[in-house]
């Protein structure tokens, strides 16, 4: 099974990084969209568009059947559209993941209360990040910027 990771420039190649690491049987591919790098200030349909492209990119020309989506700003506007429209009506056997829920993880496991969001206007305009803790620990508070 071969890994696509995509990002909108060059951070996801630490997540890339990681996942070579720690999973080396698996072939990966890394797709970084610098074209339209960066996806913060663009509109929402430009990024499901985007999105959509590189997903579609890295299942046809590369093989792969999961793809890791390392963009925050593509996982908090397109990975749930593509997960619950796009990816059932073209490829149902292919998984697409974000970096979200990971994050979050990490954040409330570490016991902290107040977290601190650096993103884009995109990402925290979006509230997913703020929604999404608060469902693990309703007496986090997030900063976001």
């Amino acid at each position: 099974m071969r890994i696509g990771v995509f990002d909108s420039g060059l951070g996801g190649l630490v997540i890339h990084q990681a996942i070579t690491k720690a999973m080396p049987h698996y072939d990966t591919v890394y797709l970084g969209d610098t074209l339209h790098v960066p996806y913060g200030g663009r509109s929402h349909d430009a990024i499901l568009s985007y999105s959509q492209s590189c997903v579609d990119y890295l299942f046809k020309q590369h093989d792969c059947h999961l793809i890791i989506m390392a963009c925050n700003t593509a996982s908090t506007t397109a990975l749930r559209p593509l997960q619950q429209q796009y990816l059932p009506a073209h490829y149902p056997d292919r998984r697409i993941l974000g970096v979200v829920v990971p994050t979050i993880e990490t954040c409330v496991d570490s016991g902290l209360t107040k977290i601190g969001l650096l993103a884009t206007q995109h990402s925290v305009r979006s509230n997913v990040y703020e929604e999404e803790i608060r469902k693990l620990n309703p007496r986090a508070h997030v900063l976001a910027q």
